[in-house]
């Protein structure tokens, strides 16, 4: 039989993905050189893991539950393998294909890539569309903070799309593979909110193609099509099983799930609006889509010498030399946002494209496409125009779990590019004559020109903080020539504004003289594709460049002293006791994940923290400005590091520490959580008594401490503590660990028999022990990891059916 298979018709593609490799090593080429890229919360990943690493190491098992940050969390949420999940290990191969932070921009743009193939894109329309997306601003900023996960969310939806396309327009069998590879690979990168934003496009999307099926008449259809998204359903979620599992069950114990108290600033049932908000997005901020420096760029930014900035320092007799630094590091950002890196832009020449297919482009799909772009940039808002983000929050499923809603401009960058792709798909018809468009190619540069001058003129180029520049300029230059130089600033951040609007007209006018010539038949599509694709790139390169390039990288050795032991550090680690934790008070504990990496710290870097662990932070951690000892004494906080002489990190050891276990002489019950948490402030003994509510013990019990009991940690591992005990009769013991689903996935036993233990202290772990000698064991074994692993199997069988019944067709037809 002959091999029907045409290499030559399968040439473009695989010369588009080489394209793909070609640029984005080009972006990222310190990588050539041996170099890395620090990556703030993949730095922060790297600390948060390594007890769980080391552990994994020494027994080839993952112990699923850390105590290295927040005094102890489940591990499951930082670190572990998924052994029976298919869709992980393609996960994982895809994600290591390139050194980072190149290899989730590749992904990226083949994602976008096989939704563009998907839709019967031309290659030009697919190259340019998919260069588009991945280089959009916000995405590579977000990758230069190290949110690999959210990248790698952004790069599986667009083929995750490609499948649904494919079982609409019939092609059932390949349909159901690919939205099952990409459903897997999308809950694989593990970022529930970008997902969660993908799902409401594909919903409406969806939507809309069933309306064309009854509309076409393809009622027979719908069974198919309800089958294959069943099928696709169970494989693709089913393959994450134990991940989805783990996630439902600890979103539940964290700031996202249910308070015990009747009022918190964790938030009730979800997050809290104001936290939810704290990252929202101007409304005059919102014109950063197509201007991206209107708003000043980042936060920190650097001026050239022909800025208003240098030109008053220099007539104000400032060494030259002091000018040339004072310059590097502006507060150019003028926005509504406390800190930010740079701006959501979506390259001008995208949003003309979009905003001309709205007029030139037949079919409905345009403002289904039109209508999500206005909804996503309604709700990045967030507290900006809360009569609309308020209910939304309140009544929308789900939406209250998830904070940054300026997170939500990545998508809106999706369906801009995806608009744009549909009307660079129209241009290429020989049916659009030049004639035929001219007013409207006018119109909607007319359009634009008139959105840029509107966003400038709704700025006024004054910040927040320019009152914070002024003050600390005073003291050394005077009030005078500090409002000189704020003047100048603002002189600098309008003149930055301007040049981006005129750079932006003049990159319009190029693509508009290209259209022109197409249309003319002056130009082939081949030349129009690659003028096209070289000023996209440059587009989004030259604005890229400015907060993300070369001078990121640096040479690995030095990227790896962010890991380097203190001086407090040795010290600390020189004592041999298994298990203590680790306050450091020379940072923002709460938010610092590097303590982690030597130490069980008091604090970390999550961004779903235990809600009891986050309200006993803050309603008694640190009271009126100052640390609550006995509570940090209950936590066994062995060691605080302090700033020493010269602000050098010193160890200092805590002799009040209670350690990792305990008697006390009384358990006093109380009726609810807010009294619970109150007893643990002024007057709180954590050494003579304990505090739970009448839900796990009826009333207060008082116990005969002996002189000699004693209860000592005897083996430490992160799932399983061993302890002894010895008492001549029946006391009450509290144990420094964290209370985490207690006798659900955290287990007890006394001489080997469950027993049930209790939860006190607001975050602790406290058991009645019998009299005499027993050993005590806590083990750590979540049902959500065991009956996930099945569930994972089977349905990644599933997937592997799948490829095999698509091979099997297309072999068949050859």
């Amino acid at each position: 039989m002959k091999n029907k298979f045409d290499f030559r018709s399968s040439l473009p593609y695989a010369l588009a993905i080489l394209f793909f490799l070609i640029i984005t090593m080009s972006y990222f080429s310190p990588l050539l050189s041996g170099k890395t890229l620090s990556m703030h919360d993949t730095n922060m990943a790297g600390g948060a893991a390594k007890e769980l690493n080391d552990y994994h190491e020494q027994t080839g098992e993952w112990a699923w539950w850390t105590n290295s940050m927040f005094g102890g969390m489940p591990g499951y949420m930082i670190a572990g393998a998924y052994p029976n999940s298919l869709s992980s290990k393609i996960g994982s191969f895809f994600y290591q294909l390139l050194p980072l932070p190149a290899s989730p921009i590749f992904l990226m743009m083949i994602g976008f890539f096989i939704f563009m193939i998907s839709l019967k894109r031309n290659i030009w329309v697919s190259v340019i569309a998919s260069v588009a997306y991945a280089f959009g601003t916000y995405n590579m900023l977000y990758l230069e903070a190290g949110h690999v996960s959210k990248i790698l969310a952004l790069a599986y939806g667009p083929a995750l799309m490609a499948g649904f396309t494919y079982i609409f327009r019939g092609k059932y069998i390949l349909g159901t593979f690919l939205t099952a590879l990409f459903l897997g690979l999308e809950l694989y990168a593990n970022h529930l909110q970008i997902t969660y934003y993908f799902m409401l496009i594909l919903i409406a999307y969806s939507t809309y193609e069933a309306v064309k099926v009854f509309k076409e008449k393809r009622i027979n259809a719908l069974p198919k099509i309800a089958l294959s998204f069943a099928i696709a359903l169970f494989v693709g979620v089913g393959m994450n099983s134990m991940r989805l599992w783990n996630n439902i069950t600890y979103s539940a114990e964290t700031t996202r799930g249910k308070t015990e108290l009747k009022s918190s600033t964790a938030g009730n049932d979800g997050l809290d609006r104001s936290y939810a908000f704290s990252w929202s997005y101007g409304i005059d901020e919102t014109f950063n889509l197509i201007v991206p420096d209107l708003m000043g760029g980042g936060s920190a930014g650097a001026l050239s010498e022909n800025s208003e900035v240098f030109k008053t320092l220099n007539s104000g007799g400032v060494d030259m030399g002091a000018a040339k630094q004072f310059i590097k590091q502006l507060p150019l950002y003028h926005g509504d946002q406390s800190v930010t890196s740079g701006p959501s832009y979506s390259g001008i020449i995208i949003f003309f494209l979009f905003l001309l297919g709205l007029f030139i482009s037949k079919g409905k799909l345009k403002w289904l496409i039109a209508s999500l772009t206005s909804l996503f940039i309604v709700l990045s808002w967030g507290s900006h125009f809360p009569a609309f983000n308020n209910l939304f929050f309140d009544i929308f499923p789900g939406y209250n779990k998830f904070r940054a809603v300026t997170m939500i401009l990545t998508l809106v960058h999706f369906l801009l590019v995806w608009g744009a792709a549909n009307t660079l798909s129209d241009l290429l018809k020989i049916e659009f004559t030049w004639d035929g468009i001219k007013k409207l190619v006018y119109t909607t540069y007319g359009i634009i020109f008139g959105l840029m001058f509107l966003g400038y003129f709704m700025v006024d180029f004054n910040s927040p903080r320019d009152q914070n520049f002024i003050a600390g300029l005073s003291q050394s230059l005077g009030n005078d020539f500090a409002q000189r130089l704020l003047n100048a600033l603002r002189t600098d951040r309008s003149s930055m504004a301007l040049n981006d609007i005129y750079r932006g007209l003049v990159l319009l006018a190029l693509v508009i003289g290209a259209i022109f010539l197409l249309k003319k038949n002056k130009i082939s599509n081949l030349i129009f594709g690659i003028v096209a694709i070289v000023l996209v790139m440059f587009d989004f390169i030259s604005v890229d460049k400015r907060y993300f390039n070369n001078s990121d990288f640096e040479i690995k050795r030095f990227n790896q002293a962010t890991f380097q032991p203190s001086a407090a550090d040795q010290q600390i680690l020189a004592d041999k006791d298994p298990n203590f934790r680790v306050i450091n008070l020379t940072t923002g504990f709460w938010s610092d994940a590097r303590d982690s990496y030597f130490h069980k710290s008091i604090g970390g870097y999550h961004g779903a923290k235990l809600k009891k662990i986050q309200e006993l932070y803050e309603y008694q951690m640190i009271k009126d400005g100052r640390l609550n000892m006995p509570i940090l004494n209950m936590l066994n906080t062995k060691y605080f590091i302090n700033n020493g002489p010269e602000n050098t990190p010193i160890a200092q050891q805590n002799p009040d520490a209670l350690g990792n276990a305990w008697f006390v002489n009384t358990l006093k019950v109380v009726p609810n959580a807010d009294e619970e948490l109150a007893t643990l402030g002024e007057g709180f003994n954590p050494d003579l008594e304990a505090v739970t509510q009448e839900n796990y013990m009826l009333e207060t019990k008082t116990y005969k401490k002996g002189s000699n009991s004693s209860i000592t940690l005897t083996s430490y591992a992160p799932n399983k503590l061993l302890y002894s005990s010895n008492s001549n009769n029946e006391e009450f013991a509290v144990f420094s660990e964290i209370f985490y689903r207690g006798n659900k996935d955290w287990f007890s036993y006394i001489d080997g028999k469950p027993v049930e233990h209790l939860k006190v202290n607001y975050v602790l772990r406290g058991l009645e022990i019998p009299a005499g000698k027993h050993e005590i064991t806590f083990e750590f074994k979540p049902k959500s990891v065991e009956s996930g692993k099945m569930i994972d199997l089977v349905a990644s069988v599933g997937l592997v059916l799948l490829f095999g019944a698509c091979l099997f067709i297309t072999f068949k037809k050859e």
